[in-house]
């Protein structure tokens, strides 16, 4: 099996959508994961044993269950699976690296997020070894996501995803604030700030802002 995963939530659905034809999924629920092996037209399992199949596993599961499920991945997985770990806020607990060095452990940290990528906005998924072998085994397992998988210091990314979003909250928020005091309909502010902040900032990014946008940016500039 060239893609295992575990954890069919939302970004794990994301993953399975990029991912080749030959996948296995496995969840707690049974109806849940069934349902998603279905969408997918792939096999599924709540039994994490099965892990022993894949060439690549991806553990997407919340932060508290990652300990676990990597501890059950470990004591499963064949010699030279890859193993990723997409959790945020943990790491691969250094014993299970020792416990099992014959496996390519590493972490893969989002940056960006799983509702952007529903909806086609940019990521990036940092694998953090420096190994060009384990990139191209990644980038084979998830063909659609390949150009937006890179290696790099994975330590950086909750850095990253902090100032990013702390940066948006208080870029919406106050655009909401103004626009409520100008009086503006709720449906107008739903519309700005849902489609015109991503719209320029994804414009601003690839370098593609109309004349309007393009003065305002020189003025931005122009103040510091």
């Amino acid at each position: 099996m060239e893609f295992v995963l575990i954890g069919p939530g939302q970004l794990g659905q994301l993953l399975l959508r990029q991912a080749g034809r030959d996948c296995l999924v496995i969840g707690q629920d049974a109806d849940s994961t069934r349902q998603v092996g279905e969408l997918y037209g792939c096999p599924w399992t709540t039994k994490i044993e099965r892990a022993a199949e894949g060439e690549v596993i991806a553990v997407v599961v919340p932060a508290s269950a990652v300990p676990s499920v990597l501890e059950q991945v470990a004591s499963c997985a064949k010699p030279g699976a890859v193993v990723l770990n997409f959790a945020t806020a943990v790491d691969i607990p250094r014993a299970l690296r020792e416990k099992r060095p014959d496996l390519v452990w590493s972490e893969a940290k989002l940056v960006g997020s799983a509702v952007g990528m529903a909806h086609g906005l940019p990521c990036m998924i940092v694998l953090g070894e420096h190994d060009p072998a384990l990139l191209r085994r990644v980038q084979n397992s998830l063909p659609g996501l390949a150009d937006q998988i890179t290696l790099g210091d994975a330590a950086l990314v909750p850095k990253v995803n902090r100032a990013a979003t702390e940066a948006a909250l208080r870029a919406v928020i106050a655009l909401e604030r103004e626009l409520s005091d100008l009086g503006v309909p709720r449906a107008l502010i739903d519309a700005a700030l849902g489609g015109t902040v991503p719209g320029v900032s994804l414009s601003y990014q690839r370098g593609t802002l109309g004349g309007f946008a393009r003065k305002i940016v020189q003025q931005i500039e122009e103040e510091g």
